[in-house]
């Protein structure tokens, strides 16, 4: 690090800025319109839900209302109270079917059939019964094999149609009884409406085909959007789009392990909650889903659920990401390119010129070369600066040469002078010698006087 150029330096911190800053750019961009378009999908799974919500339950309350007006009808009243004047004549048995096939019973019904039938294909129903209050189905439109069965002991005691006849006569109220496969009908999933009559019951069969028709609208919808049912036992209430072959109603119930529903959303749906966010739905993809429950009547309730896969809603964030990556890419190119030539240009370029100055003056040792100061305002300064200090250093090497010459004159007088001095010591000290010897010669004779002296 301490060994890279300032240019490396600066135009990797350059681009490492720029990087990081479209980065951070495109993530928040990206990242508020993912949060925009999930709620926007949010918003729309919930209209979805509610809409469907609200159609299902009128439909129920419409049924509830259907059965009351038929119910006390002057045409219904009239067939029950003859056919349970036939039953009473003919002296059926609680225990034994209803006899169909009596004449005086194909008289009867023959009479009304073309009323209840026209009603029946009017209001969308799959059948309608009446049923005696011993549990005889005295009448069907349909005539399937449940015609004259007896509910209260037969084989179909427990079936939905059995069901709804006994809680309308106990709670005497109109009831309704959950989908469950019904043998008389090709053992097809039946839901039952039965409404308490002065002798006997009335019960409606409900056409599922209404009820997916309200759930298969999808107008405005995304490919992997639906809406779709379930009931308490976790399994399908209506046709699923995207899984029709496991997950359809009939699908569902022939077989209950590929056809159940038990994904986050029903648990918390049949919980009480009314919520919408994103689960793995049946198929084992993320979803986003929207879901609540649907009272039926007085008596249960359905989870309600529109989901659309989480796939799709992110595919627009996606590819607003990808082209946001794409652009963001280019504009940097395109500004780390600018931003290379304006540093190159601006700063790298002076600042090699200057340090190309120095080496130079450095190495011819000119000190009468100046740095050029055609450069921005930094280099520019400095280089007026280096100048100063040339012009300095030539200044003091002037004075220093002067100062130098000088002292060479003064030295060579010094040197003269000494040379002098020296010749003169040295004749003194050769003068001196001479005396001393002389001194000495002196002395010698004095002693040798002194010495005869003394022998004199």
């Amino acid at each position: 690090m301490k060994k890279m150029s300032i240019k490396l330096r600066v135009i990797g911190l350059v681009i490492l800025s720029l990087v990081v800053m479209g980065f951070v750019v495109g993530f928040t961009a990206v990242s508020q319109s993912t949060e925009a378009l999930m709620e926007k999908s949010y918003g729309g799974l919930t209209a979805s839900r509610d809409m469907k919500r609200n159609q299902i339950q009128n439909f129920f309350d419409e049924r509830i209302g259907d059965i009351r007006v038929l119910a006390s009808s002057n045409d219904l009243n009239a067939f029950m109270q003859k056919l349970s004047v036939q039953k009473r004549e003919l002296g059926i048995a609680e225990d034994e079917r209803y006899p169909v096939q009596n004449t005086g019973v194909q008289e009867i019904t023959k009479a009304h059939h073309k009323y209840f039938e026209n009603y029946m294909n009017e209001y969308g129903y799959y059948d309608i019964f009446l049923i005696s209050d011993a549990g005889h189905v005295m009448y069907t439109v349909a005539r399937e094999s449940d015609y004259g069965a007896n509910l209260a002991s037969g084989s179909l005691k427990a079936s939905g149609l059995a069901k709804a006849w006994r809680q309308a006569k106990q709670k005497g109220r109109a009831s309704f009884v959950d989908m469950e496969p019904y043998g008389p009908s090709a053992g097809a999933p039946a839901m039952f409406l039965g409404y308490p009559l002065k002798e006997g019951v009335l019960v409606f069969q409900i056409s599922d085909e209404a009820i997916n028709k309200i759930m298969r609208f999808r107008k405005g919808y995304g490919e992997t959007q639906e809406d779709y049912l379930v009931g308490p036992d976790k399994l399908m209430r209506s046709d699923s789009y995207l899984d029709p072959k496991n997950h359809s109603l009939k699908a569902s119930f022939a077989d209950p392990q590929k056809g159940k529903v038990d994904t986050e959303a029903v648990r918390q749906a049949f919980a009480g909650e009314t919520d919408t966010q994103i689960i793995i739905d049946y198929n084992g993809n993320p979803v986003l889903s929207a879901y609540s429950t649907i009272d039926i009547g007085e008596d249960f309730k359905w989870a309600i659920l529109s989901e659309i896969d989480k796939a799709e809603v992110m595919e627009m964030p996606n590819k607003v990401r990808n082209t946001m990556i794409a652009e963001n890419l280019i504009i940097l190119a395109v500004i780390i390119s600018l931003a290379f030539w304006l540093i190159n240009t601006g700063l790298i370029k002076p600042l090699e010129a200057f340090k190309s100055s120095m080496l130079e003056i450095a190495d011819k040792h000119n000190l009468t070369y100046k740095v050029s100061t055609d450069a921005p305002l930094e280099i520019a300064q400095m280089a007026s600066s280096f100048n100063s200090l040339l012009d300095s250093l030539r200044d003091l090497i002037a004075n220093t040469k002067q100062s130098s010459s000088e002292n060479a004159s003064i030295s060579h007088e010094l040197s003269t002078t000494a040379l002098g001095v020296g010749n003169n010591v040295e004749k003194s000290v050769s003068v001196i010698d001479n005396a001393t010897k002389q001194a000495a010669t002196i002395k010698t004779e004095i002693v040798e006087s002194v010495k005869h002296a003394k022998e004199s």
